[in-house]
């Protein structure tokens, strides 16, 4: 009786489980095991576009199912991938039911820039994202390594023993202390609270002391006497740790401001990363100022910050389906839309004018033979254990911006030498092809 009674109480138990999973946790419409969903793949899908009409993603059929067909491997971040093995993802799992009632996706993406983007990008690891400032539009979304969709079932152990994680979107859910690609949030601040002005001399020696441990300038080089736009242009630590413990806690409303800490409202999910709740001593704010300590963003954050600075302060939401038509359904069309003003529009020409003096004099120069006029800045991220990752973000041109960027190359090193030219050739690119 005992056993049988054990037996029974198993049994209910594992119908219970069963239950539990198939009703709340199972996604049944899109399972394996679920007969319908092989029938999906027998029925022609709506096709997924650039935002100059080039498909992105389209079926073909052998007379028995119909298989995806990608224009680039860098789209499997993006647009995903969508495979009767191996599932859905990206834009093909966000939209699949429209997709699967024939009706097509057109994308702000850009395949011409996304290209670039990719071979810009190609043998690293990292993310490239490029931006409209003034709508948001996202032109060209990267991660490196990815996945092939054209190559799945050829490549799939591959992927799936890759230590590089190909994955996973770096652009969207890398989590990464941003370095020195803050400072220009920082000065805004600074700005803002009247605590600096642009003219102000700055005795820069290489390095300064706070509660027993040292802030230092990367490479130690000191950079003597500087106004504050020159300590933006030449990546000046020490000036940066000052202005930071200035500002005290309300460096972390600014930066909650510009949405760290918070995933980005887009058409994928995305990370928030991590922003302290405040700060604890000087040496924190002063970490925080140059972008190391605790706080950690995603390449898709650091693209939204430098396309507001580059729309006079205005935050847009990013967005990459701005319309979607077919069916007997109406038109579903994304407009443009304001989130709010994060800088007065005073001073982020100010930081405007502080990045382009960096671009020209100083560590977000290049010497790619382009006659671009941009404005950036660097980033060099200490990592605790190996190479620093490279940061990069921009804009251009320097009058009425039409494109933002920000790369990041994981352990890359030197944001000057290693993120700059990435970022350079892409806007470069951007610009050509609005021509």
């Amino acid at each position: 009786m005992r056993k049988s009674f054990l037996a029974l109480v198993t049994m209910f138990g594992l119908l219970f489980l069963s239950l539990f999973y198939w009703q709340i946790c199972a996604d049944i419409q899109d399972h394996p095991a679920n007969p319908r969903y092989y029938q999906m793949f027998k029925e022609d899908r709506g096709v997924i576009y650039d935002r100059r009409g080039v498909p992105l993603a389209a079926s073909t059929s052998d007379g028995t199912i119909f298989a995806r067909n990608y224009a680039a491997p860098s789209l499997c971040h993006v647009v995903g991938y969508f495979h009767q093995r191996y599932g859905m993802t990206g834009l093909e799992r966000r939209y699949h039911e429209d997709l699967s009632q024939g009706r097509s996706l057109i994308t702000t993406l850009d395949l011409d820039v996304q290209k670039v983007a990719e071979q810009a990008l190609a043998g690293k690891q990292g993310a490239v994202v490029v931006v409209k400032p003034t709508s948001g539009e996202v032109l060209a979304l990267v991660s490196s390594p990815g996945v092939d969709g054209n190559a799945l079932d050829a490549n799939w152990s591959n992927y799936l023993g890759d230590e590089r994680s190909p994955f996973l979107n770096r652009a969207t859910h890398g989590l990464y202390p941003p370095g020195s690609v803050v400072k220009p949030i920082v000065y805004g601040a600074a700005l803002g609270e009247g605590l600096v002005e642009r003219n102000q001399i700055w005795h820069d020696h290489g390095s300064m002391v706070l509660e027993n441990r040292t802030i230092s300038n990367y490479g130690g080089k000191a950079h003597g006497s500087i106004t504050t736009d020159q300590a933006l242009a030449v990546s000046s630590n020490v000036v940066f740790a000052q202005l930071a413990m200035s500002l005290g806690d309300r460096l972390i409303e600014e930066f909650r401001r510009f949405g760290f800490g918070m995933d980005v409202g887009f058409d994928l999910q995305n990370l928030g990363g991590y922003l302290p709740a405040k700060i604890t001593s000087a040496y924190d704010a002063a970490q925080l100022g140059i972008g190391q300590g605790e706080l950690l963003v995603t390449p898709l954050q650091m693209a939204s910050v430098v396309s507001t600075i580059a729309n006079g302060g205005v935050l847009m939401r990013p967005f990459v389906v701005q319309e979607v038509r077919g069916g007997l359904k109406m038109r579903q069309i994304t407009r443009p839309q304001s989130i709010s003003q994060v800088l007065p529009g005073s001073q982020a020409r100010d930081v405007q004018e502080a990045m382009v003096l960096a671009a020209r004099e100083g560590t977000a120069q290049t010497s790619l033979p382009l006659s671009l006029d941009y404005g950036g800045k660097t980033g060099t991220a200490q990592t605790g254990s190996g190479a620093d990752h490279a940061w990069f973000i921009g804009f251009a041109p320097t009058e009425r911006p039409q494109v933002a960027v920000a790369v990041l190359v994981e352990q890359g090193g030197s944001g000057s030498q290693v993120a700059v030219p990435i970022g350079v050739t892409v806007m470069d690119a951007a610009l050509r092809v609005d021509e």
